[in-house]
């Protein structure tokens, strides 16, 4: 028994001496390769490497590990503990570095088109160099994908991360405390094509360090285009590369693309030129006067004269160049000109959030406008189109006092553009009060692309504009306006 006591007790105490003046190994890897590692502050090797080091070296009871490398974020680790395993393995993947870009909280949304590869099967991308000196080509094949919805989302989490409005950080608002509205639409477009790939590998010498012995070279030449809707065409161009170094013979790793691509996708997001251009477009964009606005000043308006119909159908073809398909980029709806300038009524949420509004005639003629001012509570705008001399529709002001039964019709373009300046009659089958607005109940047959077009009376005055509909439940064929002369009101407008 006390035999046994003894080696135990000898087994503990190598076991004590080994802790405490035993030499241990680090095994760094990382991404990217070459990277400098530290211990304690002084630099010991670039990856990948085996740094053997003692507790003894701790300082105040710590040892701190850094490996860096320019452009990314540091890695560190500490130990304040001796350690228990002699030989450690670390794997370790750097960030690149955020930039503190002077982005304006309003900035113009951005967003990402797509990444085009265009290289023809059968390019020479580069070599692999083996030990022995014999060189192997490194061939792009057809088959080999670069791959899209992994750029998409780095595209997405890099420009949310800088600060940058887009999609995906205006979805992250609704829940946050941010007030900022989460509905308009990007104005800027970015793409982005890869006009040249080179890969270069070399067979190294050494030990595997479990990532390959194949030093490889990555580089990729990139085009840049953002185009703005608004004006519709590219308004920057830029040219930028990137490499990265990594020891793996499969080069075709997403991976590494997806890499590649971050380096150089932050490259040129930290340029002047795109910067001015984000905090810009917004400012740029028309200013409506809200109806929440005090200072907001009247807007005098000359009521038309129109003729007398003797049909329905005399009325129709004449109203017919005064309603409208208003086209943009979330989608279309419908409006009708009130005054021959050129000033028009239609909902609000036809536009809301909208880079660019067109207006389509009745015989093909399209014409841009902009928000003069909007009721986004009252689902109400007036735009301005372009020119002079048009056809308008005067107001019945007396819309609430219409007896139930009164025929009435509109003119718009439900569900497809195809279906533009298509009427749809019906009668007053209601006046109602819904979330304290009141409204015209009517049972015309409603599309979403009716929304904006007006109410009319058979002899071409407008009683209201179509803001709502109720279907589903068993339940059609309802639809809702906002009275005209409660619309007057909300956006200061005085007919004369």
């Amino acid at each position: 028994m006390c035999t046994i006591f003894k080696i135990a007790l000898f087994i503990l105490f190598n076991i004590a001496s080994q802790l405490a003046f035993a030499q241990f190994r680090l095994i760094v890897t990382s991404l990217p390769d070459s990277a400098q590692v530290f211990l304690n502050g002084d630099q010991k090797c670039t990856t990948p490497c085996r740094l053997n080091y003692y507790w003894r070296n701790a300082e105040d009871g710590e040892l701190l590990f850094e490996v860096k490398s320019e452009g990314y974020e540091s890695w560190e680790q500490r130990i304040t503990k001796k350690p228990i395993d002699f030989d450690r393995r670390e794997r370790v993947y750097l960030e690149p570095k955020k930039l503190d870009l002077d982005i304006d909280k309003n900035s113009a949304p951005i967003s990402f088109d797509k990444l085009i590869v265009n290289f023809k099967d059968g390019k020479e991308l580069g070599k692999k160099v083996k030990l022995d000196g014999t060189e192997e080509k490194i061939i792009w094949r057809g088959s080999i994908k670069i791959g899209n919805e992994v750029f998409i989302e780095k595209f997405y989490e890099v420009v949310s991360n800088h600060g940058f409005n887009s999609p995906i950080s205006e979805n992250a608002k609704l829940f946050s405390n941010d007030s900022r509205s989460n509905n308009q639409l990007p104005r800027y477009e970015i793409g982005v094509q890869i006009t040249e790939l080179t890969l270069n590998g070399r067979e190294v010498k050494g030990k595997d360090f479990g990532d390959g012995n194949i030093l490889t070279k990555h580089k990729i030449d990139f085009l840049w285009k953002v185009f703005d809707k608004k004006v519709g065409k590219v308004v920057m161009e830029h040219k930028n590369s990137s490499e990265f170094y990594f020891r793996q013979e499969f080069y075709q790793n997403i991976e590494y693309n997806v890499n590649i691509f971050e380096n150089a996708l932050i490259k040129f997001l930290q340029r002047d030129q795109f910067i001015k251009l984000v905090n810009k477009g917004q400012s740029d964009m028309p200013l409506a006067t809200t109806s929440s606005d005090k200072s907001m000043k009247s807007i005098s308006i000359f009521t038309p004269n129109i003729p007398k119909f003797e049909k329905l159908s005399d009325m129709i073809q004449y109203a017919n160049t005064a309603c409208v398909t208003i086209v943009t980029d979330r989608g279309h709806g419908s409006g009708v000109i009130i005054d021959q300038s050129g000033l028009m009524l239609s909902a609000y949420h036809v536009v809301e959030g909208v880079n660019q509004i067109d207006v389509k005639f009745s015989n093909g003629l399209t014409l841009n406008a902009e928000v003069v001012r909007s009721d986004p509570f009252n689902d109400i705008v007036l735009l301005d189109i372009n020119g002079e001399g048009f056809t308008a529709l005067p107001f019945f002001l007396e819309a609430n006092s219409s007896p139930l039964g009164t025929e009435v019709l509109t003119i718009g373009t439900p569900a497809e553009l195809e279906l533009g300046q298509s009427i749809a009659k019906g009668i007053i089958s209601g006046n109602r009060m819904i979330d304290e607005r009141f409204y015209i109940q009517s049972d015309i047959s409603i599309s979403p692309g009716n929304s904006g077009g007006p109410l009319l009376n058979s002899k071409g005055e407008i009683l209201g504009i179509i803001q709502r509909k109720i279907s589903g439940g068993g339940v059609e064929g309802i639809g809702f306006a906002a009275p005209i002369d409660r619309i007057l009101e909300q956006l200061k407008i005085i007919s004369d």
